[in-house]
């Protein structure tokens, strides 16, 4: 890992764009349970079963740490993406693939960060509706959609990663 290039790996627009719609959505979904603080009744949804039924529940304080959880990854992640010479690679780096190797890495973190800051941010809202009557579960297809763009982006960038060695 010593003899790794460092690259500084510069953000594209889009990437940009998706990093500030995760926060906005995390924020806004802050914003939400502070506007609906006084209706939430004191119990509320903190867990779900595979077909988005809450089966367990938890006090009115736990539907901050949704969107506690998705600040603390998201910028957790942010901060990992700046260090993609300290990665584990499935590959071998080197000078010629290293720019290539770094990027794809790179965009992995990035696409499962934003991913999983608009779940928590998703998830905390419904769980507010849920928690008030209005919402019975999540829909059901919001865990395999969830769970194939994660598990879809990782197996895509090991094809990538080894095809580009």
């Amino acid at each position: 890992m010593k003899d790794r290039p460092q690259i500084n790996i510069e953000k594209s627009l889009i990437q940009k764009g998706f990093d500030v719609a995760a926060i906005i959505f995390l924020i806004l979904s802050i914003i939400y349970i502070t506007l609906e603080w006084g209706s939430i009744p004191n119990r509320v949804p903190i867990h779900f079963n595979a077909s988005g039924i809450a089966d367990n529940w938890g006090s009115k304080g736990t539907i901050l740490l949704l969107p506690m959880i998705g600040v603390i990854l998201w910028g957790g992640l942010t901060m990992l993406e700046r260090f993609p010479h300290k990665y584990n690679y499935i590959v071998k780096i080197t000078d010629g693939n290293a720019a290539l190797q770094y990027r794809s890495a790179v965009v992995l973190i990035h696409f499962l960060k934003n991913t999983i800051a608009l779940f928590f941010a998703y998830v905390t809202v419904e769980s507010v509706q849920m928690a008030k009557g209005i919402e019975k579960g999540l829909s059901v297809w919001v865990m395999p959609l969830f769970l194939t763009m994660i598990f879809g982006a990782i197996i895509l960038y090991i094809v990538h990663s080894i095809k580009w060695r």
